[in-house]
């Protein structure tokens, strides 16, 4: 019984937080900046395990988390949220750089173009962040 009410209590924060990200956007782009580390974080590990196509999945899934994210500080509408997903993602783009680099250069295709969409969303954030 205690396990079961245990049970319950977790499923109804969760669903307390779910909650409070739909309706808060800083805090939904924090979250969505948080599945793009991870995303990234399987890709390398897809990549140093010989995984192309896995690797490649988790990019496109991080370029989706990071593409919800600016449509969520889009409606914030609030700087100071820009300035912390800038920083986030300049540390994604420096580890970009150093995935690139352990990728054979026949290989690296869509991790290129993946790169290039995290600098122009970098660019955006910069953007955001200079808008008063």
């Amino acid at each position: 019984m205690f396990a079961v009410s245990c049970f319950c209590l977790l499923l109804a924060l969760a669903g307390q937080a779910d909650n409070a990200s739909a309706h808060d956007p800083a805090h939904s782009a924090d979250a969505q900046l948080s599945r793009a580390e991870a995303a990234f974080d399987r890709a390398h590990d897809a990549y140093e395990s010989g995984k192309m196509e896995a690797g490649d999945t988790a990019l496109d899934d991080m370029n989706k988390a990071l593409d919800a994210c600016l449509g969520s500080l889009e409606e914030a509408h609030k700087s100071k949220h820009y300035k912390k997903a800038e920083l986030r993602v300049a540390n994604l783009q420096r580890r970009m750089a150093s995935l690139l680099d352990d990728i054979p250069l026949p290989q690296r295709g869509w991790a290129e173009q993946m790169s290039r969409k995290l600098d122009q969303t970098h660019d955006k954030l910069l953007e955001g962040v200079m808008r008063k």
